[in-house]
């Protein structure tokens, strides 16, 4: 008997493509150059990603940097204040405001972000078991309830998106905690505080378990106007619809395994290198498991080391730099010592391997340590995914609003046919 399902199995073929059309017709596949730089779609003033030069028509790979309008994150962190954890707070409104704040200026934001969510917007009339569509409906839930919801202007959209990022935390933690509904534990806190006592229910955290996870989500706020979730904004930013549309969207890209899902997968790896390692490691031992993953012979079986390797970064990422010193220094404190020292020299051996079998260099990326991170911090797997879409709904704003004030024109690259044209036979 046939099914729907049945008719297109036997029908796959019609949408296979061969792959050296791409070439031929000079299709960018991934939107990426042949040699490895990627193509150019839009100009933005919001943030940099840099891991390579062009000299004279050739790449040549240099320690990675990443900057937010103007300033490298690095001196953004260094010059926080010590007696508050408002990083994440400062850069947020550098993405959106193109400016550092004042402290009057910062007030204003925190009001705007602390703001009660009413009980009616989490009424939880649906079912969903990923974390990450609860916080696109909700955010939909959110367009249902703005009286004014299409109005075009920059200022109500910054508003509507200020909005949004103060709302999404309790969407987030309201699914969490089986739909109960929740207010902000520390109402005047940043958002890192708010995040750690909704985790742990009102217990305890140390200032520095704090400031490992403000870093964590200063780091996930932006990477540039060319990954998937912010090109998704963008893309969907030119029509003109309204800015929640825009948001969940770029949830929805985010939501995807080749995109924001490789925290989680870090931790598993994780979790498998250490239970590994129970009964003593040395370097060798990581470099042989560091091989058979390369083989397919653990973990999942892709081939993958997770948190190894990026598209732009090859000498070092930034975001896995800093993270790295902050995870250390939450080691020293919390007696994981000895679990950082095995994913520090793990990153070598991962490193070595994949030069050896594969030929390039690579660079531990944002994941590697970040899995780790959650882990010190108390953070299920679950979550990972979820903080990462609360600290780039920042970014997000930013690039949505920038779009919308310079680029006013429809984005829509074209395709090359090449499928058979055919006739109809009476």
């Amino acid at each position: 008997m046939k099914t729907l399902k049945s008719i297109y199995r036997e029908n796959m073929d019609h949408n296979k493509i061969d792959p050296s059309l791409y070439a031929r017709y000079r299709v960018k596949q991934g939107l990426r150059n042949e040699n490895g730089t990627g193509v150019k779609v839009g100009l933005t003033k919001i943030c940099d990603v840099i891991g390579y030069q062009m000299v004279h028509g050739r790449k040549h790979n240099i320690e990675g940097q990443l900057i937010y309008r103007g300033y490298s994150v690095r001196d953004l962190i260094e010059h926080l204040p010590q007696d508050e954890v408002l990083g994440f707070e400062e850069v947020a409104f550098l993405l959106i405001f193109g400016k550092r704040p004042t402290t009057e200026e910062k007030k204003i934001f925190l009001d705007a972000l602390h703001k009660n969510i009413h009980p009616e917007f989490m009424d939880a009339q649906y079912e969903t078991s990923n974390l990450l569509n609860a916080m696109q409906i909700e955010i939909l839930k959110l367009y249902g309830n703005d009286p004014n919801p299409d109005h075009d202007s920059l200022e109500e959209r910054m508003t509507k998106g200020i909005s949004i990022l103060g709302s999404i935390p309790l969407f987030v933690f309201s699914n969490y905690h089986h739909k109960r509904i929740l207010s902000y534990p520390l109402q005047k806190k940043g958002l890192a505080e708010n995040i750690l006592a909704l985790v742990r229910d009102g217990k305890p955290y140390t200032v520095q378990e704090a400031r490992l996870l403000d870093t964590l989500l200063m780091l996930h706020a932006d990477h540039g106007g060319g990954n998937n979730s912010t090109f998704a904004n963008v893309v969907i930013s030119s029509t003109g619809t309204d800015i929640y549309s825009c948001m969940s969207a770029a949830i929805g890209s985010l939501k995807g395994p080749r995109h924001g899902g490789a925290a989680e997968k870090m931790s598993g790896q994780c979790a498998m290198i250490l239970e590994m390692c129970k009964d003593g490691w040395n370097d060798q031992l990581l470099e042989e498991i560091a091989y058979h993953l390369l083989a397919k012979e653990l973990y999942d079986g892709s081939g993958l080391i997770y948190g190894i390797g990026h598209a732009i970064y090859t000498k070092s990422d930034p975001r896995a730099v800093l993270i790295k010193e902050e995870c250390h220094k939450l080691a020293l404190e919390q007696g994981y010592d000895e679990e950082f020292e095995i994913f520090d020299h793990f990153e070598k051996a991962a490193k070595k391997a994949i030069r050896r079998v594969k030929g390039v260099e690579a660079c531990a990326n944002v994941d590697f340590y970040s899995g780790f991170a959650y882990r010190m911090l108390g953070i299920e797997p679950c979550l990972f995914t979820s903080l990462f879409a609360i600290a780039r709904t920042s970014g997000w704003i930013a690039h949505h609003l920038e779009n919308r004030q310079s680029n006013r024109k429809l984005i829509r690259p074209a395709n090359i046919y090449v499928g058979e044209r055919k006739q109809i036979n009476e």
